[in-house]
């Protein structure tokens, strides 16, 4: 199995070699985890990038295709729609209580205990607008909060 930055080593590509680092996709099959429809607004890439990503994806997945059977089995089951949202709520009370400081990752996880996953987390975070990454595992809460 090859590792995603052989297969999307241009500079073009870098922001999407970013994303996969912080979700923590390392190898090819676990593209199949990615949702392509969101990147243009988690990460900036244009329409035209992320066109060559998910045709880049797809012509690999057809001239591999015993990776994308192992790929389809090992592939998680996301968690529901309900418990993200009480997730998304604990993390709006967590960044308010530590509205004064940098927050990590690790931190947060150690806070909400074993039922949040640390891909969840990122996922949600990325996309609160009350929320700003400063790297792959620090982050900010924006004042006041707009939730």
């Amino acid at each position: 199995m090859d590792e995603i930055k052989q297969i999307y080593f241009a500079d073009g590509y870098s922001d999407f070699l970013r994303y996969c680092e912080l979700h923590n996709f390392r190898l090819m099959r676990d593209l199949q985890r990615c949702p392509f429809d969101e990147l243009p607004a988690l990460t900036g890439i244009s329409p035209a990038v992320l066109s060559r990503i998910r045709t880049i994806y797809l012509l690999y997945f057809k001239n591999h295709p015993e990776c994308a059977v192992t790929a389809k089995k090992s592939a998680a089951k996301p968690k529901s729609g309900a418990n993200l949202e009480e997730l998304r709520d604990r993390l709006l009370v967590y960044f308010q209580q530590n509205a004064d400081r940098l927050i990590r990752i690790s931190e947060i996880t150690k806070s909400l205990g074993k039922s949040a996953r640390r891909s969840d987390i990122v996922r949600i975070l990325e996309r609160q607008n009350w929320c700003r990454i400063v790297d792959g595992s620090t982050f900010f809460i924006l004042l006041p909060i707009d939730a």
